[in-house]
């Protein structure tokens, strides 16, 4: 289906008026819908798109999730997802989805920051960061590394990073990606709850 920028207005036009005046989708769809839905396996999830934790549920059908929306029972988000929220299966199907590491390699398939990436298993992966870590370490000290955290990280993920960071490198420079995502979430927040 083509749809042109005055189409798209047009129809847009037409949904807000009919939800303005309480026009609901039609019964024979919403039948449709709930007849597909009664064939999907829906359980719940935290949302891992940042650090809040939303609750969601994720319906499934044949291995795959097929839906995604809030869970009304999560005191976070009491059933209401942000954009992010709501397209959270996604990233599990994109195209350009990372399945497994990569590295920059020359054309001898060396590491070269200015080489081009290529697959590697994950052992030639965590053999090369251990290799630059060590370096870092041996060549700056404790000040030679840090860890730019994920908001994505489970409690234990967390603890088990600020382990590493502090206790096995002796470094304090890890930080999360609070600063930047979740700075725009808190502004939400107070402004939608």
């Amino acid at each position: 289906m083509s749809l042109n920028r005055r189409d798209f207005l047009k129809n847009s036009a037409a949904v807000a008026a009919a939800g303005a005046v309480g026009i609901t989708v039609p019964q024979e769809a919403q039948a449709a819908a709930a007849k597909a839905e009664s064939k999907w396996r829906w359980d719940k999830a935290a949302c891992r798109f940042c650090g809040t934790g939303c609750g969601i549920m994720l319906a499934t059908k044949n291995g795959r999730i097929v839906a995604v929306k809030g869970d009304p029972a999560a005191p976070v988000n009491r059933g209401l997802n942000c954009i992010k929220g709501y397209f959270n299966a996604k990233i599990m199907y994109g195209a350009d989805r990372l399945k497994t590491p990569l590295l920059r390699m020359n054309a001898k398939g060396e590491f070269d920051k200015k080489g081009k990436f290529k697959p590697v298993s994950w052992e030639r992966a965590f053999d090369e960061m251990e290799v630059h870590i060590k370096k870092a370490l041996k060549a700056s000290g404790p000040e030679g590394v840090a860890n730019f955290a994920s908001g994505q990280y489970t409690v234990m993920e967390g603890y088990a990073a600020q382990k590493m960071m502090k206790a096995g490198f002796r470094s304090n420079a890890i930080d999360p990606n609070a600063r930047h995502c979740m700075a725009s979430a808190v502004v939400g927040f107070y402004q939608t709850f």
